[in-house]
Formats: structure tokens, sequence, C-alpha cells
């Protein structure tokens, strides 16, 4: 008795779980339902898979980070820490990128020295050098 009690309530619940699935879903035609969530990368735009070649007039790593923010929705917010950034050479190894997240991305363009900031509020990013990446040398 208890086995058939226990697989009822089994059967139950898997019947509600399938029933809240089916009201987060449309029906587009007639085999396919659509998920109405938003995708991972709608919510965190920079987690949004990239593949990207600089052209020749991308020169700088502060092009080449303007050029990767085009259409994500954020703007990079020179801070006093990365203006020279902003001008170092684009090494030409990192010229063709991808696939790759958006916010990896601009870490690999910007270089290991530099530690991507992010204000979400804003839609702002910046970089800061790295605790451990300061040079020593005169």
């Amino acid at each position: 008795m208890r086995k058939k009690i226990l697989g009822i309530a089994l059967l139950a619940g898997s019947m509600v779980s399938t029933i809240a699935h089916a009201e987060e879903s449309v029906k587009t035609d007639r085999y396919t339902l659509v998920s109405i969530e938003p995708k991972g990368d709608q919510k965190e735009p920079l987690t949004t898979v990239v593949s990207m070649s600089f052209g020749a007039d991308i020169r700088t790593v502060g092009e080449a980070v303007t050029e990767l923010l085009n259409g994500s929705g954020y703007r990079w917010q020179l801070h006093e820490d990365d203006a020279s950034l902003n001008s170092m050479p684009l090494p030409s190894v990192i010229r063709s990128l991808g696939p790759i997240r958006l916010n990896e991305a601009l870490t690999t363009v910007a270089g290991q020295a530099w530690l991507l900031q992010v204000d979400e509020l804003h839609r702002i990013v910046w970089f800061e050098v790295r605790k451990n990446s300061v040079s020593t040398l005169n």
C-alpha cells in the first residue's frame, strides 16, 4: 500500500513539474516549444560568445576594446590607470579571437597585467593594473 501511495505521489510531483515547465514555454508551431525565459547571454551580455577578426585599421588596444564592445550595450570609460592601455599597440597574435566570451576577449586584448572592471548599473567597463603587475624597471 505504501509503495502504491509513494508511486502516485512521485507521478503527481512529476506532472506538476511538467505543468510548471510548460507555463515557461510557448508553442511556436506544431512540434516546437520555445522557452520564454531570457538566455544567459541576454541576462549577462558580457558572457556572449563572440568571434572577432580585427581589420588593418585597428592598431591599438583601445581601438580593439572599442570594437569588441560595439553592439554590446557597454562602453569603455578610461580611468587614470588604464589611459596608457588605450594607446598600446595591438599584438598581432590576438588580431583574431574566438569563439570566446566577450569578457574573456576584453581581458585577452588588454593583457595579463590588467584586470577588467565592470559597472553593471551604468554598463561601463574599465581596466585596473593588477597589483602584482607593477613594473620595477627604472
